[in-house]
């Protein structure tokens, strides 16, 4: 869990490359000089007021730290839904998170007080393989409801000794399921590869973490030689962003050097970059350049992105990277919209705050806070076994309102949750879209029955059943 801050990484500065980051950065920044700001005398005596009165009248002992700490989460709880106090279990997080291992289940979940709903189980974790899965929405932990609990307190709850079990109620279908779950240490293997078909990698990336970037290349040279695939296939579906350096070399990776990715609009100076495919961008320092000596082809071959609505944050900015210079066609349902970058500020040695520092935006300028990215080709998933939507980041309370009207296609119906599971197998409509798509009209009748033979069922159409928003659709059938 990461944006409840079950693992938080650092800070962002966008005037200093390696520490440029949408969702969690990579480390907390140097505590900021106090800013000569005029204080609002009236707001301050308030204040001041509450507290005396509190100590002086509370009914019991109150500790002057517990206090304050509560007045810090309300003032950044009032910003956004991704500005919080980050207290000393949060703040230790961040290393832990920067090391890509930390302990829990592994589920990234959003909300409020009122409604928590996963946006994705990471592959592998203890709550994928307990069943758990986007769209779930989560009700109790070890029988304590979460309903008027803070996102802090649901993640302290899940935390615990690896092998301990917890208990997750969660409501599907209007019944209420209770998992006992295993936590574990979990060490982040965020890019896993196979052959979609003949001649087509399929290479999933579950999360942007610090190694994610180098996990790929690594990949992407084993594929090289005379049998180098003739398509690729980057699988972004429930992913739910991380590291935005990990992203910029992600994309880096398929793109030209010096090629746009995104612009990050602040109001600082130091929040307003163009951000291109450039080492500066994502090598951390003393550390070798991750895509040095990447085949060429990787930066020509055909590459179809897939997407669904909780592909989040980095994902987004990836996906939209490649979209708008015309690298790779995006293939799925609308993304979630997370746009915002935030930055972590230590206050203390156990303390700091994490805050809304811009929004970025593609190459050609549009925005992806609360709107999302629209597919070139929508290929939604076949009926899941449960009707509940995915949250989006325009369904957040408190959400950052984008600055530019939906996409036309932005209000076509989204998906039903999906679950990993579902992925390489014939329910599997956007990997097929995708096949068919990046294979030669010539090749495409004997790659597609090869899958038909491999995964069975009716494969996508090959051409246009209808439009939304300008986006092909794509139909397939379990």
């Amino acid at each position: 869990m990461k944006r409840t801050a079950l693992a938080v990484s650092g800070a962002l500065f966008l005037a200093c490359a390696p520490f440029v980051h949408a969702t969690e950065p990579e480390a907390p920044a140097a505590p900021a000089a106090r800013p000569a700001l005029k204080l609002p005398q009236a707001e301050v005596e308030r204040l001041l007021d509450a507290y005396a009165m509190i100590k002086r009248n509370y009914v019991g002992p109150t500790d002057d730290r517990t206090l304050f700490d509560g007045a810090l989460s309300g003032m950044l709880a009032a910003l956004d839904a991704h500005s919080r106090y980050l207290d000393k279990d949060a703040m230790r997080d961040v290393g832990r998170e920067n090391s890509g291992q930390y302990v829990g289940i592994g589920i990234e979940v959003e909300g409020n007080r009122d409604r928590l709903r996963v946006v994705a189980a990471t592959e592998g974790s203890p709550a994928e393989r307990a069943g758990i899965r986007a769209g779930d929405v989560i009700v109790a932990v070890d029988n304590a409801p979460v309903s008027g609990m803070s996102n802090d307190d649901v993640a302290r709850r899940m935390h615990g000794a690896p092998g301990t079990v917890v208990a997750i109620g969660v409501a599907r279908r209007n019944k209420i399921e209770t998992l006992r779950i295993t936590r574990a240490d979990l060490h982040s293997d965020t890019v896993h590869v196979r052959m979609a078909a003949p001649g087509l990698a399929w290479i999933r990336v579950a999360e942007f973490g610090g190694a994610t970037a180098a996990d790929l290349a690594a990949a992407l040279k084993k594929l090289d030689g005379k049998d180098a695939p003739r398509g690729l296939i980057l699988d972004l579906r429930n992913d739910p962003g991380g590291l935005v350096s990990s992203g910029v070399a992600v994309a880096g990776a398929f793109l030209q050097p010096g090629t746009v990715l995104f612009s990050a609009r602040g109001r600082e100076p130091g929040a307003n970059a163009t951000v291109t495919v450039d080492a500066r961008y994502y090598r951390a320092p003393g550390q070798p350049d991750v895509l040095a000596g990447l085949p060429a082809w990787t930066r020509t071959v055909p590459l179809a992105v897939l997407v669904n609505g909780a592909s989040a944050s980095a994902a987004e900015l990836v996906t939209g990277a490649l979209q708008d210079q015309h690298r790779a066609t995006v293939i799925g349902t609308r993304t979630f919209g997370k746009g915002s970058i935030q930055s972590v500020i230590p206050l203390t040695e156990d303390s700091g705050i994490k805050f809304t520092v811009a929004r970025y935006f593609t190459p050609d300028g549009h925005e992806i806070q609360a709107r999302g990215i629209t597919p070139d080709i929508v290929a939604a998933p076949a009926a899941a076994a449960d009707d509940d939507l995915l949250l989006r980041e325009a369904d957040l309370a408190r959400h950052l309102p984008a600055t530019q009207p939906p996409d036309a296609g932005a209000q076509a119906p989204r998906e039903p949750s999906e679950s990993t599971r579902t992925f390489g197998t014939r329910a599997d409509t956007a990997l097929r879209t995708a096949v068919a798509v990046l294979t030669p009209e010539d090749r495409r009748t004997s790659t597609l029955a090869g899958l038909l033979r491999r995964w069975g069922g009716a494969l996508p159409a090959g051409t246009a059943a209808g439009t939304a928003g300008g986006s092909v659709v794509a139909t397939g059938a379990p």
